[in-house]
């Protein structure tokens, strides 16, 4: 048998320490090491055995052999060697030091019994995480620690009852008979309570798993490791780990490759920590493949990552995964891969109620449970996200589905959007024509007021576009249902400025009813146009020019269809968007044709909007006297129909006529009712424009203060609403101010 000092040698080049790094990872001298490699101390002692082998990583048979090499000729072998179980640590740590922080000052604190439970999903790093503070309090456990890997998601996870034999016998004692998994777990504790041992349970699958193997009353404690939050364990301290930021996933990727490669290549380590979803399992292991490959750029594995088809493979992390979805129950391993069927970051209790068809109440208890699991995260109450290496594992699998199955389900999520559209329409213009087209197909039990169903609609905004494109593009979700979307978003899109959103949804619906539903694609075209028409607002001729052909073409639909009301209606938005394009004298001709259509029809209910339209031409012309004069009646009508928007509009522009002139009283008193209205109408960007206006006519009172507070308001709501232009127009004023 060797010596101990060639032993020691041996061990500790090979771990590629020089003499004065196991010193100090020991916690000895530099002369201590020197003389036990050169034989001068043959027989160290116990504590500096254990110091030596926790340095060096050793456990099991090689501890043993490391201990018997120390031993004195003829002396007995040594039957109380201290169990220092736990695996080596990783070799790129980083990125976890808060929660590294707070695990060490918990165990730093003067309690027995510490437990400490890290949750998070696979590949999150908690194994790693519970190694490197197991190697950091090693020293303060002089009765050892012991490790075991509990499988816990695993086909056949090991019995309880044979765990705590071993950890029995390991702490050399006897297993009681009869053998029970209470007496069992007593007896343990038992043994634990007079030492100080700390335990590293890895991978439990829940709080039942691993409770009996928990140190009770005395000095041992527990650091335990779960994809599932334990939080049916009272004793213990919950850690919970999310993914890296960006800044320690390219710290930890530079570890594994060399800083300058990622300093070489910083967009391409970039996307390479994106596309891992800054997960540290998917950057370890595709950090290790370009380390064994020093030629590859990064931007190559960047390149191979991008392709979703085999980004799992390339992470390395579907082993992981399949795992963790395997262990699911049948009703949670079925309703997973439906969940990542919509191309949207976070997905809500009700849309995610109709992707599974299940009642909301039973689709947030399933969604709780993922979350528990850490197959989902929760950015907030009621919403839930996959990660995004997480769903495209799930999305594997929601492909192997009937395409009937994945048809409906995003169907009724159309459905959904398509219901939550028309009750805005009707909450906000009951009397719209376009109300005969949908016939109350699509009415559902939903919000009760404006304010309501257009707040639903702005936390759905990112599904809204997201749902009609997909469903588009996905065989056996009808036409007709995603064209309603869009039909009954015109007025919420109006109401938010959402411009942009309303083209890229008009457009899709557009082109799957054009040549079937005739009324549909009328409709569609007249939302087009106007949609194009303020976003050309600022200028752009060729926008006015796909308003104008837009415009065009639904007033000829209409011709042709024979529909009066709705050619009143297309004559009055050609009336508005060649106003916006500077033809007053076109605009005019267009709404004064308008109005007299409506009139002749007998629908007072739509006037509001003509005169106004009108008031603003005549106005621009120089005619003050009968711009007022049609604001004052667009009042006097939307008061006598219930339009609120167009009372609103009206004494909006009364209150600008006012201000222009001078008559300021008078103008702050109209463009403060109308900043109500349009308040209570949901329509933030007249809001916003009239409140500019409010604050122009409190500067022309020498209201400073005053002007500055709605200026201020104004501004807020236009840097949401309003587009660049006109938040700098106030932001100028302010700056006047």
């Amino acid at each position: 048998m060797d010596s101990f000092g060639t032993r020691l040698r041996r061990l500790r080049r090979a771990a590629e320490l020089t003499q004065e790094a196991l010193a100090e990872k020991s916690g000895l001298s530099g002369q201590a090491i020197g003389a036990l490699e050169r034989g001068d101390r043959r027989y160290p002692h116990r504590e500096t055995l254990d110091r030596l082998a926790d340095a060096l990583g050793l456990a099991g048979d090689e501890r043993v052999d490391f201990a018997a090499a120390a031993a004195r000729p003829g002396s007995p072998a040594r039957t109380d060697v201290v169990p220092r179980e736990l695996p080596g640590g990783i070799a790129a740590f980083t990125g976890r030091e808060a929660e590294l922080d707070r695990i060490l000052g918990l165990f730093g604190e003067p309690r027995q019994g510490v437990v400490v439970a890290i949750a998070g999903m696979a590949g999150v790093g908690k194994t790693a995480l519970a190694l490197e503070a197991g190697h950091r309090l090693a020293r303060r456990f002089p009765g050892g620690s012991l490790h075991l890997d509990l499988r816990g998601h695993a086909a056949d996870p090991p019995d309880p009852l044979d765990l705590l034999d071993r950890l029995v016998r390991e702490l050399g004692g006897e297993p009681p008979k009869p053998l029970s998994l209470d007496a069992a777990s007593a007896r343990f504790r038992t043994l634990l309570a007079s030492k100080r041992v700390l335990l590293l349970l890895d991978n439990a699958r829940d709080a039942a798993h691993v409770a009996p193997l928990l140190p009770g009353a005395g000095g041992s404690a527990a650091i335990v490791t779960s994809r599932a939050a334990l939080t049916d364990l009272p004793q213990a301290h919950q850690v919970l780990l999310d993914v890296l930021l960006e800044a320690d996933a390219l710290r930890l990727l530079a570890a594994e490759i060399g800083a300058e490669r990622v300093a070489a290549e910083p967009a391409a380590a970039r996307t390479v920590a994106r596309l891992c979803g800054y997960l540290p399992l998917a950057l370890h292991l595709v950090g290790a493949r370009l380390a064994t490959r020093p030629r590859w750029p990064v931007a190559h594995l960047a390149h191979r990552l991008d392709d979703e088809r085999r980004r799992l493979d390339e992470t390395g992390v579907r082993t992981s995964f399949a795992l963790a979805v395997g262990a699911l129950d049948d009703t949670a391993a079925r309703a997973y891969p439906l969940l990542s069927l919509l191309d949207v970051p976070e997905l809500s209790v009700p849309v995610a109620s109709r992707l599974l068809d299940a009642p909301e109440r039973a689709t947030e208890a399933l969604l709780e449970r993922l979350t528990d699991e850490h197959l989902l995260s929760t950015p907030a109450p009621g919403w839930y996200r996959l990660h995004d290496l997480l769903r495209l594992y799930a999305r594997e699998h929601a492909s192997r589905l009937p395409a009937g199955e994945r048809a409906a389900a995003i169907t009724r999520v159309v459905e959904l959007c398509a219901a939550m559209a028309w009750q805005s329409m009707a909450l906000v213009s009951a009397a719209s024509h376009r109300h005969d087209w949908a016939a109350g197909r699509w009415a559902a039990a939903g919000p009760a007021s404006t304010e309501e169903v257009f707040a639903w609609l702005d936390r759905h905004q990112a599904h809204l576009v997201t749902v009609v494109r997909q469903a588009a593009a996905t065989p056996g979700v009808p036409p007709e249902a995603i064209a309603a979307v869009g039909l009954g978003l015109y007025e919420y899109h109006r109401a938010r400025a959402r411009w942009r959103d309303a083209i890229q949804v008009d457009e899709v619906a557009l082109e799957l009813v054009d040549g079937v539903d005739p009324v549909a694609a009328a409709t569609l075209r007249n939302d087009l146009g106007v949609a194009e028409a303020e976003l050309a607002n600022g200028g752009e001729a060729a926008g006015f020019r796909r308003s104008h052909a837009f415009l065009r073409r639904s007033l000829a639909d209409w011709e042709a269809i024979g529909d009066e009301r709705q050619l009143a209606g297309i004559l009055n938005n050609l009336c508005f968007v060649y106003g916006l394009g500077d033809d007053v004298h076109a605009a005019i001709g267009f709404g004064e044709r308008s109005l007299a259509l409506n009139r002749s029809l007998g629908l007072r209910y739509v006037e509001t909007l003509n005169l106004v339209n009108l008031a603003v031409l005549y106005g621009r012309q120089g005619d003050r006297e009968r711009e007022l004069a049609y604001a004052t009646e667009a009042v006097a009508v939307g008061e006598e129909t219930g339009d609120v928007r167009g009372m609103a509009y009206g004494r909006m522009r009364i209150g600008i006529v006012h201000r222009e002139l001078g008559r300021h009283d008078t103008a702050v008193a109209e463009l403060s009712r109308s900043a109500d209205l349009w308040r209570a109408a949901g329509v933030r960007l007249y809001e916003a424009m009239t409140l500019a206006e409010l604050g122009r006519a409190h500067v022309g009172l020498g209201e400073r203060d005053r002007a500055r507070k709605v200026l201020t308001d104004a501004l807020e709501l236009l840097r949401e609403y309003g587009g660049e232009e006109r938040a700098a127009a106030v932001r100028a004023e302010l700056d006047r101010l």
